[in-house]
This record gives structure tokens, sequence and C-alpha cells, in this order.
């Protein structure tokens, strides 16, 4: 057991500002809508890898023909890239904020390197598509598109598994319950006996009476 890290996590649980609380809530918003919209990248990227990945041969005259349009979708892939990009460093930036716990430091390295293979598998899909003059055009942007859905699925695990379950978990103390009351809108705060409403209404009134 590292007891660094339990102390730590005990430390960091107990009277948590509400400051914190707050940075902490809307770094989980930050992540989900960077989850969606990782999602929203990945479909994009599907216009052109479902209909390759379905024809076994794409002709170079095709290809040629219909340039102009794999110009304007990859301007689009490089502009959804910059979106990703300026989403991800707004959640590093309130990352940080709780940056003297060890987990959230090594989350926060571990979500740089993750992003950082994205943006290396989409600049290498950049160059792919646009040298659509070379030799085994289909098969290697199917690859190069492959490559970069691994690096987005691994990223998205890493925000829904670790990520946002550590900060429920440990900064803003939600459990499952927690989550179920709000799918379904339902109060758990503990709600006072009613024998104890009814004592204390007596004790007022002898006072009153008094």
């Amino acid at each position: 057991m590292n007891l660094r890290k339990l102390a730590e996590t005990i430390e960091l649980s107990m009277d948590i500002p509400d400051v914190d609380k707050k940075v902490a809530a809307k770094l989980i918003l930050r992540l989900e809508k960077l989850v969606k919209k990782l999602d929203a990248f990945n479909k994009h990227l599907n216009v052109l890898y479902n209909p390759f990945k379905e024809h076994q041969t794409v002709s170079e005259e095709s290809v040629v023909k219909y340039r102009g349009s794999l110009w304007k979708y990859l301007n689009q892939i490089n502009e959804n890239f910059d979106e990703l990009r300026q989403m991800a460093v707004l959640c590093i930036k309130d990352l940080k904020h709780f940056s003297s716990d060890t987990e959230i430091t090594e989350i926060i390295s571990t979500f740089t390197d993750d992003f950082g293979d994205i943006e290396k598998q989409e600049d290498n899909l950049t160059h792919i598509i646009a040298d659509w003059e070379a030799g085994d055009f289909r098969n290697k942007v199917i690859t190069g598109m492959e490559n970069l859905k691994k690096e987005i699925a691994e990223l998205k695990k890493l925000i829904e598994d670790r990520m946002i379950d550590h900060i429920n978990s440990n900064i803003l103390s939600k459990s499952w319950l927690d989550g179920a009351s709000e799918k379904y809108n339902l109060d758990i705060s503990e709600q006072e006996p009613s024998i104890s409403r009814l004592y204390k209404d007596r004790e007022e009134k002898l006072k009153k009476m008094m």
C-alpha cells in the first residue's frame, strides 16, 4: 500500500473548500464536453474512412476529380482538432489547481502524453491526405485514420475511467448514489425524523406558555 498516496487522499478529501469544489465541478463539465467533442471528431473521420474501408480500390482518377472536396475535408479536420486542443488546454489549466495531489499530477502527465499522441497522428493523417498524388492513397488513409482513432479511444478511456472518477470520488466526494439521484431527480438528503419535529414543536409551544 502506498501510504503517502493514502495520506494525501485523506487530507484532500477533508474539508474541501467551496472554491475547490467549484473548480472541480467546472472541470467535470469541461471533461464531459471534451469527450463529446472527441466523439464528434471521430465521427467526422468516418466521412472518409467508411467509404474507403468499404471499397477495395479507390482510383487515382476519382481522387483527382474530388481533390477540391478532399482539401475542404482536410481543413475541417484541422479546425476540429484546433478546437479539441483548446478544450484540452483548459482542462489541464483546471487540473493544475489540484496539483498538490500526486494522483492528479500523474493524470496531468498521462493526459498530456495521450493528447500529444493524438496530435502526432492527426499531423500524420494531414500529410497523408495532402499527398493525394502518392501511391497506395487508400491504404495510407485507412491506416492513418485507424491510428488516430486508436489514440482517441485511449484518451476517452483515460477521461471516463480515471479522471472523472478520481475527481468525483476524491474531490467532490460523489458516489454512485449521488449520480443516480441526479439522473432521476431524487432528493436523498437526510430528512429530519417526524418525531424530532414534533418534539421541537412541543418545546417551542411550552416556551411561549412560560
